[in-house]
């Protein structure tokens, strides 16, 4: 599902909210049938909630570790020592999978934008039942952006809803089933996007909202 709309409309909102990152004031947030309204973030994570933010260096990645510091981070079981041995070959295992132009031993703000986005991919836990995504391929090349989505698609395909925001209207059109706009603090009703052009998609943007889309309000 497409997330459009001009930046600060309330999507990313949306999905600190659906991350269980940003409490709701009103309202309620049902993930997989489960009321998670008041959970706190770690439900959220067993419940196989994913957040990749926009921004990758501040919020998706730790400036100045490493690539197999990260994966070592992501360590399923608690243990009081960290098996670096082990951190490794799961590092180059998702420098193999992923395609990460990098070393382990590569500080992932020498990353380019693309590998820095595989490698925040790569730390994602499988499967996942949502995927919530800031703006997936902004910055990337189109070898990158082809990647990426071909990385979704597959998580869709194997049980895991995608929430994305998009300010590339193409984009939300090829890779969205449903769309939801947000304009002016209000958004839509999810519209199937072969019911959407990009010039349709764009005036709804521009808050030319009708009743049969108005839905509601989105509150911080």
């Amino acid at each position: 599902m497409g997330l459009a709309g001009l930046e600060g409309s309330g999507q990313e909102l949306l999905l600190l909210l659906c991350a269980g990152l940003v409490k709701a004031t009103q309202g309620q947030i049902w993930i997989d049938g489960k009321d998670m309204t008041h959970q706190p973030y770690k439900g959220y994570l067993k419940l196989g909630v994913g957040y990749s933010p926009a921004d990758r260096l501040k919020d998706g990645l730790v400036r100045g570790l490493t690539i197999q510091e990260h994966v070592a981070l992501r360590t399923p079981k608690r243990r009081l020592f960290v098996d670096w041995k082990d951190a490794l070959t799961r590092t180059q295992q998702a420098i193999a999978l992923f395609n990460i132009r990098g070393k382990a031993t590569t500080p992932v703000e020498r990353l380019s934008g693309g590998n820095q986005q595989r490698t925040q991919l790569a730390l994602l836990p499988v499967p996942l039942n949502l995927l919530l995504m800031e703006h997936p391929t902004r910055g990337l090349d189109i070898e990158s952006t082809l990647w990426v989505w071909q990385q979704l698609i597959a998580r869709c395909q194997g049980g895991t809803a995608i929430l994305f925001i998009s300010s590339d209207l193409d984009e939300i059109m090829q890779y969205s089933d449903r769309v939801i706009v947000f304009s002016g603090g209000c958004l839509s009703q999810p519209m199937d996007v072969a019911q959407l052009t990009v010039e349709k998609l764009g005036q709804l943007i521009g808050g030319r909202f009708n009743d049969a889309v108005q839905s509601g309000s989105v509150h911080a």
